[in-house]
């Protein structure tokens, strides 16, 4: 089973465990966990800001609205559960995200999001590339926050009971992937803002490492939200 396979197996059986009756995935994408929570016999519904996801889940038949995790167009109470796999680090504002959820949620907020373990040295290098992939992505106008601390969720919670779980199967990323992700930088480099902020620098710093240390890839962070 690969990192990723682990990660969304452990984010399912948190969900079908809490056995809602209804459920709102925040940042839904094409609606592949909404299709999981139908498998269960869940009514589900899906807030996504991007217009091809968007049409491409409706295309599945999911119930997709457009929207933002900011600003839910739903009344209080709506769901049982609300959802955010993978899509908390793409929200502009993590307390009012979060308000928001817990404001249509009757039962619980259940978040799956990458998280790195600083006490080993591969993943310090990993997390170092990861940060520096985020920054360039944010050039482009994304919302792309580097890795959200439980800490920081439990915060923006208001007092709710909050449970985490740290998931980590150590995956070394191959050179071939390295450097996949480094030519990312490449219609960047010219750019002002790519050179102010030293990308290359950091980049040549974080491939000495990587040659050094190697990389290992994201673990997840589990977090649950009672009401």
């Amino acid at each position: 089973m690969t990192a990723d396979e682990l990660y969304q197996q452990a984010f399912h059986a948190l969900i079908a465990a809490l056995e809602a009756a209804s459920l709102c995935d925040e940042g839904c994408g094409a609606g592949t966990l909404l299709a999981y929570a139908q498998s269960l016999a869940i009514p589900t519904t899906g807030i996504e800001p991007d217009v091809a996801k968007l049409a491409e889940a409706n295309r599945r038949g999911l119930d997709i609205r457009a929207g933002t995790a900011e600003a839910l167009p739903f009344p209080d109470g709506a769901f049982d559960v609300v959802t955010f796999e993978n899509s908390l680090h793409h929200v502009t504002e993590i307390g009012r995200t979060l308000a928001e959820a817990m404001r249509v949620a009757r039962q619980a907020v259940v978040i799956v999001d990458p998280w790195f373990d600083l006490s080993i040295s591969s993943q310090v290098v990993g997390d170092r590339f990861e940060r520096w992939m985020k920054a360039l992505d944010r050039m482009t106008g994304m919302v792309h926050r580097d890795p959200i601390a439980a800490g920081v969720i439990a915060a923006a919670c208001n007092g709710s009971a909050v449970t985490v779980r740290h998931l980590l199967q150590l995956t070394p990323m191959s050179n071939e992937a390295f450097e996949y992700f480094a030519g990312r930088a490449q219609p960047h480099m010219e750019t002002p803002v790519y050179r102010a902020n030293g990308m290359d620098q950091e980049l040549s710093a974080i491939r000495a490492a990587f040659q050094s240390t190697g990389i290992t890839e994201a673990g997840a962070l589990l977090v649950t939200v009672l009401k």
